[in-house]
């Protein structure tokens, strides 16, 4: 026999690059990859965005908090907490329903299964929490300008 049968491939990668449905598959990934990549500056700035939003909505009582003798720092870790808490949340649970929804599709369509991602993939995903973090922090600087006791003044 020519072409002895070996089984099928477990993964993707064990598959033959000219087969169609391992273009297909890259295609796929190449536009995910787009989107992705499109998204995360518009996220970045809709967080920054958000949390400053907060703050300024919040200004006179976070001056009036302030004027009440709580410290700058105590102010910083509630913004901090109330933006980093359902940060992680929506992250741990995004990442468990992409994993699982990848699942379905994988076995329903193609009749693979997932494999678990590798360490590029925790890296990233480490790498975008520490960026929004970072995003997070760096408004933070605005709570001290905009809780001067001016603001708590009524006019």
């Amino acid at each position: 026999e020519a072409y002895p049968l070996t089984g099928s491939p477990a993964t993707v990668a064990e598959m033959d690059a000219s087969d169609p449905s391992v273009q297909t598959l890259d295609l796929e990934q190449q536009l995910a990859d787009v989107v992705i990549l499109a998204s995360l500056p518009i996220a970045g700035c809709a967080l920054a965005a958000s949390v400053a939003a907060g703050l300024g909505e919040r200004q006179r009582p976070f001056s009036l908090l302030r004027l009440a003798g709580a410290p700058l720092g105590l102010l910083r870790r509630v913004v901090g907490l109330e933006s980093v808490v359902p940060l992680i949340t929506v992250a741990v649970a995004s990442i468990g329903i992409g994993l699982l929804a990848a699942q379905l599709f994988l076995e329903s369509q193609l009749g693979y299964s997932l494999q678990p991602p590798g360490a590029g993939y925790y890296g990233l995903v480490l790498a975008g929490l520490a960026v929004a973090l970072g995003i997070i922090a760096a408004t933070l600087p605005l709570l001290k300008r905009i809780t001067g006791p001016e603001v708590a003044r009524n006019d």
